[in-house]
């Protein structure tokens, strides 16, 4: 980026109007449009405009607009970290406070052996979604210890209502 007349510049970012960032340009310089996580998280499956403003030190600006429709099909999630067990996990109760609409298909794997190269998951929907425990079928580790692990996965499927996810919570023993 360079001004032709050889000026000093500042670069503002813009999402929806709002402003994101701003910063002193330097000639010749590249630079990269980055939407904050935090704000992607929270930005809505619509159609949006990104406006990057160069304005030099006259005052005059040249705008470059994008517009991008934010799309999701899916929530993906698991522990951060495995829960570490004295001793193998036999039994798992998963609870999920959600709002899981019509067309969307929830998926829900744990294993008991999470600290394994390659934990055995299991699928746990049915158990999940009838608000009852499950009885793990593995009974084998490679690592040195036993853990347990979760992951959610909620397609979108056909639905054209949100899922909400209020939280999560459960018990093993």
């Amino acid at each position: 980026m360079s001004d032709p007349e050889g000026q000093t510049f500042s670069i503002a970012e813009y999402l929806d109007g709002e402003l994101l960032r701003t910063f002193q340009g330097v000639a010749g310089q590249e630079y990269t449009a980055t939407i904050p996580f935090d704000k992607w998280l929270r930005t809505s499956l619509k159609q949006h405009t990104l406006r990057i403003r160069a304005t030099d030190s006259a005052g005059l600006y040249s705008d470059r607009i994008y517009t991008f429709t934010r799309t999701d099909d899916r929530i993906e999630f698991e522990l951060a970290q495995p829960f570490l067990t004295d001793a193998k996990a036999n039994r798992i109760l998963f609870t999920l406070d959600a709002v899981i609409p019509t067309g969307a298909k929830l998926q829900v794997e744990a294993c008991n052996n999470a600290f394994d190269a390659v934990p055995t998951y299991e699928d746990i929907t049915g158990p999940v979604s009838a608000g009852r425990g499950y009885v793990f079928q593995n009974t084998t580790k490679t690592a040195a210890d036993w853990g347990i692990n979760i992951r959610v996965k909620i397609m979108k499927g056909t639905a054209t209502e949100p899922v909400i996810i209020n939280g999560f919570g459960g018990a093993f023993d």
